[in-house]
C-alpha cells in the first residue's frame, strides 16, 4: 500500500501514477495516448490485487484534471467506491475503524469530484530545464579581442552535445563546432590572431565543423588535428 493515509493523493502509488501522467502532460503529449503508455508500463500496480484501486484513482485523478476521464474508468472508481471493495483491501491490510471511516469519506469526495466534469482542462506547465556546462577549452587570441569556448552542455544533468564558440569581445559571436561525444578530447591553440588549431581525438565525429569564423573584418582560419 506504500504510504499509510486515508487522502487520495497521499498513498505513493496513486502519486506514482498521477505524476508520471502529468510529466508526459506537461511536456506536451496527448492525455489518451499518455493513459494508454501508462497502463503498460505500470501494469505492475494495475495488475496487484493490493496497488490496482490506488492506480486506478491515480489515473482517474490525473484524467479528470485534463478532462480526459474515461468512462470505463468512472465506471470502475465508481464500483470499488459504492461496493466497498477498497475497504475490504485496506481492512484486510490492517486498518482500523477510525480509518477506514476516513477513507470512506475521502473516496465518496473523490467519487462526486470526478463525477462533474471539469470546465478547463489544468493547464501544461512547462518543464523548467536548468542548463549547465563544463568547460573543456577556454583559449583568448593574441591580441585579446577574441576568445575561443569549448564546452560540453547539459539539460537537468544530462549530456547534450559539445560546442566550441568564437566570440569577439565587442559582441560578435558564432558556434564552429558541435560533436556529440561525452568526455571527447578536444583541446585548442592560438598559432596568431587569426589562426586557431583545434587537435582532437582519433575518430571524433563533427556535426559542426567550420573552417572560418569573420566578425567585422576580422576573420580567423581554423584549423583541425587528430591526434
Amino acid at each position: 500500500m506504500g504510504t499509510w493515509s486515508e487522502k487520495i493523493k497521499d498513498n505513493d502509488t496513486t502519486l506514482d501514477i498521477y505524476s508520471a501522467f502529468f510529466d508526459r502532460y506537461n511536456s506536451g503529449e496527448k492525455p489518451d495516448l499518455i493513459s494508454k503508455s501508462i497502463k503498460v508500463e505500470y501494469a505492475d500496480y494495475f495488475n496487484d490485487s493490493d496497488d490496482r484501486n490506488n492506480a486506478l484513482i491515480g489515473l482517474a485523478l490525473a484524467q479528470w484534471e485534463t478532462k480526459s476521464l474515461e468512462p470505463d474508468l468512472h465506471k470502475e472508481i465508481s464500483d470499488l467506491v459504492k461496493s466497498g471493495k477498497d475497504l475490504i483491501i485496506w481492512k484486510n491490510l490492517g486498518a482500523n475503524e477510525k480509518s477506514l471511516k476516513k477513507r470512506k469519506t475521502e473516496l465518496d469526495k473523490f467519487l462526486n469530484q470526478i463525477s462533474l466534469e471539469k470546465n478547463k482542462a489544468k493547464r501544461r506547465i512547462r518543464p523548467k530545464i536548468e542548463f549547465s556546462t563544463n568547460v573543456l577549452v577556454k583559449a583568448v587570441a593574441p591580441d585579446n579581442k577574441k576568445e575561443l569556448v569549448i564546452q560540453e552542455e547539459f539539460g537537468n544533468g544530462k549530456y547534450i552535445h559539445t560546442s566550441g564558440i568564437m566570440t569577439w569581445f565587442s559582441g560578435g559571436g558564432a558556434g564552429i563546432i558541435y560533436h556529440n561525444k561525452l568526455g571527447g578530447k578536444v583541446i585548442a591553440n592560438w598559432s596568431d590572431s587569426q589562426t586557431v588549431e583545434i587537435i582532437h581525438e582519433i575518430g571524433l565525429n563533427f556535426t559542426k565543423k567550420e573552417t572560418k569564423s569573420y566578425y567585422c573584418g576580422d576573420e580567423v582560419m581554423i584549423k583541425y588535428k587528430e591526434k
